[in-house]
């Protein structure tokens, strides 16, 4: 019995902790810019995100965030892509993984800019997505410099499937990197019935 007491009383407590994740984004917006455009909310939303150097406190924002629906949410999230914290892009790569309110070419603009790590989230978007017109797009990131970037390439296009993805593991297949190949060779004996020796 108190084993239940103890259950409710943690929920509680999380919803609680929830409403005040709530109110401290909203409260990151300035009443002007609430009634703004959607893009002058999302960089507004960016810029206070920004200044947050306490991991903890950004990740509950984040994960706040996505208790949202309005329709700079999807936005924020992409730019996410780009954050410095790991923890942060997963979040953002889940968040836009589960919503259907964004268009794949905010994401393809994505692999075109830097940083690095950007590009590899993106690329992990674009394998849970798992659309095949990303195969074009990916095919301008297979030869980035980045052995991240392309090892995340390999693992978009085995997701994605089909002849032209193939073909692009094929290329990637012969990378000069090991852990590029192997990850195009895994891709493409998941796709295909051989293996490589």
């Amino acid at each position: 019995m108190s084993g239940s007491k103890f259950l409710r009383r943690t929920q509680a407590e999380a919803a609680e902790g929830y409403e005040e994740s709530l109110r401290e984004v909203k409260s990151l917006l300035p009443p002007e810019v609430q009634a703004a455009d959607a893009q002058a909310v999302t960089n507004a939303v960016l810029r206070k995100l920004d200044i947050i150097r306490d991991r903890g406190k950004k990740l509950k924002m984040v994960r706040a965030l996505g208790h949202l629906d309005d329709p700079w949410i999807p936005a924020v999230f992409l730019e996410l892509l780009g954050d410095p914290w790991e923890e942060v892009r997963d979040m953002a790569i889940r968040e836009l993984g589960r919503r259907n309110d964004w268009a794949c070419a905010a994401v393809y603009e994505r692999l075109d800019r830097p940083p690095w790590y950007a590009k590899s989230a993106a690329l992990r978007l674009l394998a849970e997505r798992k659309e095949k017109e990303a195969v074009p797009h990916i095919r301008r990131v297979i030869d980035d410099p980045n052995i991240d970037v392309k090892r995340s390439a390999a693992l978009a296009l085995g997701a994605i499937g089909g002849r032209e993805a193939r073909a692009l593991l094929v290329l990637l297949a012969k990378d000069k990197n090991s852990y590029v190949r192997t990850a195009a060779e895994r891709m493409l004996e998941r796709l295909c019935d051989f293996k490589f020796s």
